[in-house]
């Protein structure tokens, strides 16, 4: 059976992107002829033909009378045509949109990116509705109107412009900036310049170089920056005055919590500069009572395509304090886009880079895995063969590819993405005992909306860092435990490193560090345990189910951050850490609970006996034995699961410290 099906799938016509012959043609014409991942919203009847190659598909547009356009979607050979009245819509990464002709007449950009402004009636009750708002019929897609490469790489615009600077009293101090392991700090802002999607860059006093939007980039305490600036590339249009609404999807930058901004005007300019650097954002809104929120279009949740009412609200807490706001377009002038096709910059171990990926994203008989990081996925690729190149996402999602894939720009600039002939790939420690680490996270239904305080449901984080003895660490390593514990859940929940905080806001808090052994994950162990318990804003923030961020922050991406960030701290061989039972450092699995779903409470066990794993068998047995009245009485036993020594909590979130039976470490601090 199992040769059938083989061969039944090498039946099959090859399904893939872009052939290098497609390839080559594309790169010979004028930026701008085709453009990857568009389509149309309505296709000439009857013209659609199967096919090779692009080039063929623009050679049979030029036959049919009133194409003007055509979309060819390569992974099924096939080439649909479109007229002048057809609208242009986002589409899968393989299908590439084209031009009839590759002139300049034809290749000038739509009204909608040059003088449309939407008129009464946007954003629509529905996608008809918002469309019908625009003259030409449509909304400009996002980066529809900045130049690209045919892949889908943003340009570079000659035309940059400052919109903040240490040097003019800018304080720089932001955080959630990527560090360019590659570039020296003294480099640093002449490759932000250069690179259209570096909104802006911070030099440290060591010259290490960070890079991205960055947030809360006013008051940070005992943190210093060389110089840091925040840059426009290009020009922006504003479309609609966003005074007086609130759009779903976007992120905080930053408040006025420390009270740095005099003025409510000081503040509004900063939070129009974020959006302004980014040349993906479109929205952003500043309210006085919840701060500056702008698009960030790294992250998992974003405004609707087309904008409908659904995600622009006018009569919600924070729109109606809303004080300013805009929905822009970013624009490059024809005469300062740079003709140079984007080249992929080296900002981490040798051949991996930040912000790519490989097109078509899996070989032939291959799909997508989960890998601790993105060494890890390259060394899969490394044992594949014909494999050549791999991409690493965030979630941690692994996809390897051959020699015809091609590098595009990832959807997500946390990808990383190389080719597999690099130097110092190494096999990955998997995070402990029981391999728990399989879950793929479970995309939200909807995206979150802003919620005043009230509204916002905490999610509880528990989880232990087996052999470590925090007692014995220094207090400038139990300090720096905490921050980099928060940085690692923040980064995997993408949100500010902020919202990973103490329920209620408490601060004198310990470390469970007795020795403890239980059963855990199938082992028996032994030794010191340093328990890590958080809260964080549920997702979706309204929401008592923690199924989102449970299946986020139980993955082999947390793990391994949680472990690196330990071992950061506290390295191997000090006195803090403890291998008696040759297991080494590692993490237990996380629990995850709310108010509606509280975690169990904490249940010591010093000397557990071997015939407790069996106990629920046996119980089972005795149930069929004793009959319907022993099935009766049985039922209302509580058969709690023995969660181990790692579960150190009580069923209510709200309990005191002294009703948790132990004591804990608060994850939270700073994150860049």
């Amino acid at each position: 059976m199992r040769m059938l099906l083989l061969a039944v799938v090498l039946m099959i016509p090859s399904c893939q992107s872009q052939t290098s012959e497609d390839v080559k043609f594309m790169d010979s014409q004028p930026i701008g002829c085709f453009r990857q991942g568009f389509s149309f919203s309505y296709f000439i009847p009857n013209t659609n033909i199967n096919t090779t190659t692009i080039q063929k598909c623009q050679t049979q547009c030029q036959k049919i009378e009133g194409c003007v356009k055509f979309a060819y979607y390569a992974w099924h050979g096939e080439c649909w045509f479109a007229d002048a009245k057809a609208t242009v819509k986002p589409e899968d990464s393989y299908v590439i949109a084209g031009h009839r002709i590759c002139s300049q007449q034809d290749l000038a950009l739509p009204a909608r990116c040059v003088s449309e402004k939407p008129l009464n009636g946007f954003p629509g009750k529905t996608i008809a509705n918002t469309n019908a708002a625009w003259q030409g019929g449509q909304q400009p897609a996002p980066t529809e109107c900045w130049p690209t490469w045919w892949d889908g790489q943003l340009l570079a615009c000659n035309q940059i412009g400052v919109l903040d600077d240490t040097d003019k009293g800018w304080p720089g101090k932001c955080r959630g900036l990527v560090e360019m392991k590659g570039i020296n700090g003294t480099d640093c802002e002449a490759n932000c310049r250069a690179n259209p999607s570096c909104q802006s860059y911070q030099n440290t006093p060591y010259y290490s170089c960070w890079q991205g939007l960055g947030f809360d980039c006013f008051v940070r305490p005992n943190f210093t920056v060389r110089d840091a600036k925040r840059f426009q590339h290009g020009r922006v249009r504003v479309l609609m005055d966003l005074k007086g609404w609130q759009i779903v999807g976007l992120y905080k930058a930053f408040d006025n919590a420390d009270g740095f901004f005099a003025t409510d005007q000081v503040a509004i300019d900063y939070c129009k500069h974020v959006c302004y650097s980014d040349i993906r954002c479109e929205y952003w809104s500043y309210a006085p009572k919840f701060g500056c929120w702008v698009q960030d279009a790294a992250q998992e949740y974003g405004p609707s395509y087309p904008l409908t009412l659904s995600s622009a609200m006018r009569d919600t807490p924070f729109a109606l304090d809303s004080v300013a706001g805009e929905y822009i377009q970013h624009l490059c002038d024809p005469a300062m886009v740079s003709k140079e096709v984007p080249k992929p910059f080296t900002n981490l171990t040798e051949c991996a880079e930040k912000g790519a990926r490989y097109d078509p994203p899996n070989m032939n008989l291959q799909s997508r895995t989960i890998t601790p990081n993105y060494e890890a996925c390259r060394q899969r690729c490394k044992e594949t063969p014909n494999c050549v190149y791999f991409a690493f996402w965030p979630d941690g999602g692994c996809h390897i590819a051959d020699g015809e894939a091609h590098r595009v720009a990832a959807e997500d600039w946390g990808v990383v993405a190389g080719p597999v002939d690099c130097s110092n790939a190494y096999s990955t420690t998997p995070p402990g005992p029981g391999d728990w680490v399989q879950n793929t996270p479970v995309p939200a239904n909807e995206a979150p909306k802003l919620l005043d305080e009230s509204q916002v449901r905490m999610a509880e984080i528990a989880y232990s860092i087996h052999n470590l003895d925090f007692n014995k660490c220094t207090t400038q390593q139990q300090n720096q435990l905490k921050s980099k514990q928060a940085e690692a859940i923040a980064s995997v929940l993408s949100m500010p490193v902020l919202e990973v905080r103490d329920l209620n806001s408490r601060d004198a808090m310990k470390a469970m560090t007795q020795a403890i052994a239980g059963e855990t994950t199938g082992r028996r162990l032994s030794g010191p345990e340093t328990l890590i318990v958080a809260y964080v804003p549920n997702q979706p923030p309204n929401s008592e189910d923690t199924t989102t961020v449970a299946s986020k922050i139980r993955t082999a991406v947390f793990a391994q951050l949680a472990k690196d960030a330990t071992l950061d701290v506290v390295p191997l061989g000090s006195g803090a850490i403890s291998n008696s039972d040759g297991l080494g450092i590692w993490i237990t699995e996380p629990q995850v609970g709310s108010k509606e779903y509280p975690l169990p409470p904490f249940q010591e066990v010093h000397e557990p006996v071997s015939w407790t794993q069996w106990w629920p068998l046996i119980a089972s047995i005795l149930i069929v034995c004793c009959g319907g009245a022993a099935c009766f009485f049985l039922g209302g036993v509580d058969r709690s699961r023995n969660y181990g020594s790692y579960k150190a909590r009580s069923g209510s979130m709200q309990s005191s410290d002294e009703e948790f039976g132990t004591n804990k470490v608060w994850a939270s601090g700073s994150s860049r």
